[in-house]
């Protein structure tokens, strides 16, 4: 098969590439958070990487 090339792959990549930036930025946040791992919910920089996570999923997923 043929491996994707052209701007409309580029994007996807981009957009992928986001996600998984923004979710391990969450992941290692919580991982290394005293107050996320002792407390049993999000502090607020956890939110906030949270919530950049989810605009990014959201975004790739609109262009697909």
């Amino acid at each position: 098969m043929p491996e994707n090339t052209g701007p409309m792959a580029a994007e996807r990549r981009a957009e992928d590439a986001a996600v998984q930036t923004a979710y391990s930025g969450f992941i290692r946040h919580t991982q290394a958070c005293t107050e996320c791992r002792t407390g049993g919910v999000d502090c607020a920089d956890a939110s906030e990487l949270r919530r950049v996570y989810r605009v990014a999923k959201r975004r790739a997923g609109e262009g697909r």
